[in-house]
């Protein structure tokens, strides 16, 4: 169990960050910003413990808050394990020279995440959960 508004900072920050992308879009660093912080996405949805904004969260943000709800994180590292291949996806567009595609990737895992982080109302992690129900240990 993960507390929600751990959940709802890093999904806001990594969205917040990618938006940043977003706008510097007509740089050269812009593909490789998105590719930094799809390690940041790809290495939180492997374990929430290797994530950088949940542990920035752990460390300044929590300590200021009080306690809030408690979640399964499963449905949520799925997503997140999903949008980062899709962002990465939207980098490598980018690079190799195919930038609309590449951007609307981007911008799809962008508002993935904000619909998510600010609303708990995601599609992508709605199908993954039809796609692929829980399994429980004790069943």
């Amino acid at each position: 169990m993960t507390d929600r508004g751990e959940r709802r900072f890093h999904q806001l920050a990594i969205a917040g960050a990618f938006s940043l992308s977003l706008v510097i879009a007509w740089t050269l660093a812009a593909p490789w910003l998105v590719t930094l912080i799809v390690l940041v996405l790809a290495a939180g949805s492997i374990s929430p413990g290797w994530s950088l904004t949940r542990r920035f969260h752990g460390y300044f943000v929590a300590p200021l808050q009080s306690d809030g709800f408690s979640e399964d994180p499963t449905s949520f590292l799925r997503a997140d394990g999903l949008l980062s291949v899709i962002a990465f996806a939207g980098a490598v567009f980018v690079i190799a020279g195919v930038p609309p595609l590449g951007w609307a990737l981007v911008g799809l895992a962008t508002l993935n995440l904000l619909m998510d982080g600010l609303a708990d109302a995601a599609p992508l992690r709605r199908l993954l959960d039809r796609a692929l129900p829980r399994s429980d240990p004790g069943e």
